[in-house]
């Protein structure tokens, strides 16, 4: 690329070998302005999807791409590329474990002498009862029956995940204590657990979060989560004062990044599983925490209020005032 015998484009970068390696590299040429702004982790995995259905006889390989490009892609594209953000480290990982049992099962179809279409009831439950990973399948096996490339085939649906916390308020007191107080715990893992403990922010949302999401000013700090403005109280300010003043952890590029936990890899915030791992050390598992302060805000504030506050949807907090035994009624969409 630099003497010009490949294209300063990312198509060049296309032909190493994607990894952790390449993914730095790409990202570190973006953040310098050498290469546009791309989502690199989508990037890299309609690579991977590529590389996979590669592996696979031809017709088989052409399923595989329109599973991804029909059914995956659309959904993570919902969920962030129409957001303005790139998937997460562990989405990355989930969705490439999910493909890998896809291809593990498209390659037995392919050494059977079997196709998609030729898929029966008998065939696919004698394949379900062998593996251990069985939802990727099914969910491959529920969009063939949509797309009529199989006969119609039962599959178990996973059952919706149980979201009721079992989390006492005073322990979740305990930890918001903690990470208020404790000064030997990193800046960066209180910040973000605060947000969690606090304000029922997903762990993935808050340490994703810009630094134009802070508003600070001589009298108070005033953070977006969602519609609604949260005015922080004095102890938690201080800290994301701190936060905003903390040293550049880049030493790639000069100047200040937009992410108010900013990662090590160029244009990257800091992973979420860096903090749910710090979190766990310290005892606090940060999903029952943020579920017990969901459930705590939604039977002491009105569903149209915590949507506005904690950034989710009306039904969302409606939703969740019923399973947490709120008594609100129905809030005025006009508020003052």
């Amino acid at each position: 690329m630099a003497t010009g015998a490949l294209p300063l484009d990312h198509s060049a970068l296309d032909h190493l070998p994607q990894g952790a390696a390449t993914r730095y590299f790409r990202r570190l040429l973006i953040e310098a302005g050498v290469l546009p702004q791309i989502h690199v982790f989508q990037h890299e995995l309609t690579l991977h999807v590529a590389a996979l259905a590669a592996t696979l006889e031809r017709p088989t390989g052409n399923k595989l791409r329109r599973f991804y490009r029909w059914d995956i892609l659309p959904k993570l594209h919902r969920r962030y590329r129409d957001r303005g953000r790139d998937l997460s480290m562990e989405a990355f990982n989930g969705q490439r474990g999910h493909l890998a049992a896809v291809v593990r099962f498209l390659a037995w179809l392919d050494a059977s002498d079997l196709t998609v279409g030729d898929l029966d009831q008998r065939t696919l439950d004698h394949y379900i009862a062998r593996i251990k990973t069985r939802e990727p399948v099914e969910h491959f096996v529920r969009w063939a029956t949509r797309s009529r490339l199989s006969d119609d085939l039962t599959t178990n649906v996973r059952a919706a995940r149980n979201t009721m916390s079992s989390m006492t308020e005073d322990e979740l007191w305990r930890a918001v204590d903690l990470l208020l107080y404790d000064e030997e715990i990193e800046l960066e893992v209180r910040v973000a657990g605060l947000f969690v403990l606090l304000y029922a922010q997903i762990l993935g949302r808050a340490v994703s979060m810009t630094r134009d999401q802070i508003d600070a000013t001589p009298d108070k700090v005033t953070v977006q989560f969602g519609v609604t403005p949260v005015v922080l109280d004095d102890t938690v300010g201080n800290l994301v004062r701190r936060q905003l003043e903390a040293e550049p952890r880049r030493g790639y590029a000069t100047g200040a990044s937009s992410w108010l936990f900013e990662g090590l890899s160029p244009g990257t915030h800091m992973t979420a599983a860096y903090i749910r791992l710090r979190l766990g050390e310290l005892g606090i598992r940060p999903r029952v925490s943020r579920e017990t302060r969901m459930n705590l805000l939604a039977m002491r504030m009105p569903a149209a209020v915590v949507a506005d506050v904690v950034g989710i949807r009306t039904t969302t907090a409606d939703r969740r005032k019923s399973m947490a035994g709120g008594t609100w009624s129905n809030y005025p969409d006009l508020r003052v």
